[in-house]
């Protein structure tokens, strides 16, 4: 596929492969937003800046055999660019809303941003593939999901979200970062 289509099949952008982004292109991409960057809460758990943040994405997405600019697109659309202020809670270490279902339930809780991290590409390989895992599982969730179900980030629409929309707007938030 050519620069315009990597990492995209005909169903839309595959949530498993190498990652196509790196770390600088995601701090970039996240500095560009002007939004202050939680340092004391996440430094809390060994995250102390966006670099660090996004080096340990890349650890662990890696790890699992999952695209990393995937993880942080969803970590960015769900936390509102690390802001959090929905019913997760910056100090819960969930990046990805595992648990939360609204109405003010807060879902999850992690020890910190790696295992959080890790949570959240466990649940998207889940969704993406029948591969088991390759480090113990610390998703509570990930026995609930349908194996292979959603391999594409698009297909999670109605799945990890329900609203009809959630891929698109993952998607919006990929496309941007391909230009950093």
């Amino acid at each position: 596929m050519g620069p315009n289509g990597a990492g995209k099949s005909t169903l839309g952008h595959v949530i498993m492969g190498s990652s196509l982004n790196t770390v600088n292109q995601m701090v970039g991409y996240y500095n560009a937003q002007l939004k202050a960057y939680p340092s004391v809460a996440l430094g809390e758990g060994g995250a102390p800046d966006i670099r660090t943040f996004c080096t340990i994405l890349c650890e662990e997405a890696a790890a699992e055999g999952v695209r990393a600019e995937i993880v942080f697109t969803q970590a960015m659309l769900e936390t509102g660019w690390l802001q959090f202020g929905g019913d997760v809670k910056v100090d819960q270490f969930n990046f990805a809303g595992i648990g939360a279902t609204g109405g003010g339930v807060p879902g999850n809780s992690f020890p910190d941003v790696r295992t959080g991290i890790r949570a959240q590409v466990q649940h998207l390989k889940a969704y993406a593939s029948t591969e088991p895992l390759n480090n113990p599982c610390v998703d509570p969730r990930f026995h609930y999901v349908t194996r292979g179900s959603a391999p594409t980030m698009e297909q999670l629409s109605g799945k990890w979200a329900t609203g009809s929309g959630y891929g698109q707007s993952l998607a919006r938030i990929l496309t941007g970062l391909s230009s950093y």
